[in-house]
């Protein structure tokens, strides 16, 4: 077979072409610090870091989600701790006026503080979180839960329920959705017992001045119903929040674990990479070298 001088040349670009495009790709690599720069490098690992990002994106949402749900968890904990004090207080209150010495005059005072008291606690079971939604409305977050309302003799302390008894949840595990908002009468009791009812009654009766004794008695049971209500809801908040500290613990922990596996399928190992670009260098020179001879050579050389 003739070897004619447009083989040799055609057989010597090629091989400068590969040379210098393997010397380009180590060069990328090295800029970039990854060793995988299109999915054609290596399609298995490319596929699975694929994965592993789309499992590690899932994975920082939950860890985002847990942080939401922290925060509504102890904003809905801190306004339980002031209901719990405010029917603490109002017990006491009630104790108070039960004394058979005090005057009509001292027990309107008494009723007067507790109409202050019923005003606080209406004002936490309206509260609002950061987003203007209401903690106490259930589904029903854009309007307030509670709304005052009148008697028919336009003096006894009211309030009405506006909301519905949905629980609003926040996802922070592939399996688990978490509460973060409750029913109003979950925490502050249904119209027959519930703590603005205790207190709406008691303050007519301390008011009005009649039957304190029995309404004394009728009041101290109701109020410590609804302080149960608030203590089971407040165990349940703690309970949630260590829950979704481990949680938090489980997520950095996978975070950590993604990120490693990542590295592993993606990042450079910049020793080797640097010794083979020196290689390739190398590789490329003598292929220029050899390329400038082959191409330099012609018959003439050899006539005299």
């Amino acid at each position: 077979m003739r070897v004619s001088t447009n083989m040799i040349y055609d057989q010597g670009v090629r091989a400068l072409q590969t040379q210098s495009a393997a010397l380009l790709h180590t060069g990328q690599q090295i800029a970039t610090g990854r060793k995988i720069l299109t999915p054609s490098d290596d399609p298995v690992a490319s596929a699975r870091a694929l994965d592993v990002t789309q499992s590690s994106s899932v994975n920082k949402q939950f860890i985002t989600n847990q942080g939401y749900a922290e925060d509504a968890l102890k904003l809905v904990e801190g306004q339980l701790d002031g209901a719990g004090e405010i029917i603490q207080y109002a017990r006491e209150r009630v104790l108070a006026a039960g004394n058979p010495a005090l005057s009509p005059s001292d027990r309107r005072s008494i009723a007067t503080d507790l109409r202050g008291q019923f005003d606080a606690m209406l004002a936490i079971a309206n509260t609002r979180d950061a987003n203007g939604d209401h903690l106490f409305a259930g589904y029903k977050s854009n309007d307030p839960p509670f709304r005052a309302a009148l008697a028919a003799d336009a003096v006894s302390a009211r309030a009405e329920y506006d909301g519905d008894q949905g629980t609003r949840t926040m996802q922070v595990s592939s399996s688990r959705f978490m509460p973060v908002s409750f029913g109003g009468e979950t925490v502050f009791g249904s119209k027959d017992d519930g703590v603005f009812e205790v207190l709406g009654d008691f303050i007519t009766a301390l008011e009005q001045g009649t039957n304190v004794s029995a309404a004394v008695g009728t009041a101290l049971e109701g109020l410590d119903k609804s302080l149960d209500r608030v203590i089971t809801t407040r165990a349940q908040i703690g309970s949630q929040r260590v829950e979704v500290e481990q949680l938090g613990l489980i997520g950095s922990d996978l975070d950590l674990q993604y990120a490693s596996t990542l590295s592993d399928l993606q990042d450079l190992d910049y020793n080797e990479a640097i010794s083979r670009l020196t290689q390739q260098r190398t590789f490329l020179e003598a292929a220029q070298q050899s390329f400038l001879k082959t191409t330099g050579l012609s018959l003439f050389n050899y006539l005299n």
